[in-house]
């Protein structure tokens, strides 16, 4: 058993103008009653012209498809035609895989998540927002990175990935798994170590939601102060980590 993932959801594909909805969880996909409305830092809206805008987060309890459940949701509006990223920041916390059965070793935890919007054109005569280089980016530390537009994926296709981390190519450990798949014990999910230049591809054998991930691990040590209770600690303990784990995710819509 592995630490819950951060993922985000949205209609990957909407009509300029139009008002939506993104959606922030923490658990795992696969199993509805490990799903938490995460701790988030910030949500936001990357517009195609680079912008940021930072969006205001809602707790829901229940969810067609999910069920009884906590998440965060966002609504939002794409005002210009063009991509668009809708990006997650969750609060730092602490995991040691000794808590279910793993090797002991405490270590940081900091994750981001996002998922890509493409807008149409709401008229034929609109006009299009400038586009800027990078425009899949959210400015995360730890960047995944798709070479083709994501909203276009079809089943049995591949698609390549690059990943970055502040801003320049690393070698990575990845994972890519459908939404149904235990995303730790399924043989199915795709597993690996990314190129020196942070590419790695995934063969997108069915459609539905996929969740890609990138993990880089590093060696600093330091302290962290629980501002909250969990079952492995009370709040305002000092809890001592070596290494921090840094996971960036991509969630995607295959056709």
């Amino acid at each position: 058993m592995s630490d819950h993932m951060l993922w985000a959801e949205a209609q990957d594909k909407t009509v300029a103008g139009s008002p939506t909805k993104a959606y922030a969880f923490f658990g795992h996909p696969s199993m509805s009653t490990s799903i938490l409305a995460p701790r988030i830092d910030c949500a936001f809206l990357r517009t195609p012209a680079g912008e940021k805008l930072n969006l205001v987060t809602r707790k829901g309890d229940w969810l067609p498809g999910y069920g009884h459940m906590e998440f965060l949701f966002s609504d939002m509006m794409p005002y210009w035609p063009g991509d668009y990223v809708f990006g997650l920041a969750r609060t730092p916390g602490v995991y040691d895989m000794s808590w279910h059965g793993g090797e002991s070793g405490l270590f940081l935890t900091r994750s981001f998540a996002k998922v890509i919007i493409h807008a149409e054109k709401n008229d034929p005569n609109a006009q299009d927002c400038p586009k800027i280089q990078g425009s899949w980016e959210a400015g995360f530390p730890l960047e995944v990175i798709p070479e083709s537009a994501p909203y276009e994926a079809k089943a049995m296709e591949t698609l390549k990935f690059q990943v970055k981390y502040l801003g320049k190519p690393v070698k990575a450990e990845y994972y890519a798994s459908y939404w149904a798949w235990d995303e730790n014990g399924d043989a199915r999910v795709q597993r690996g170590t990314t190129d020196e230049d942070g590419s790695f591809s995934v063969n997108l054998i069915r459609g539905g939601m996929w969740i890609i991930d990138a993990t880089l691990t590093q060696n600093e040590s330091g302290t962290f102060i629980a501002d909250s209770a969990s079952k492995f600690y009370k709040a305002g303990d000092a809890l001592q980590y070596k290494t921090i784990r840094v996971k960036s995710e991509i969630t995607i819509w295959v056709r």
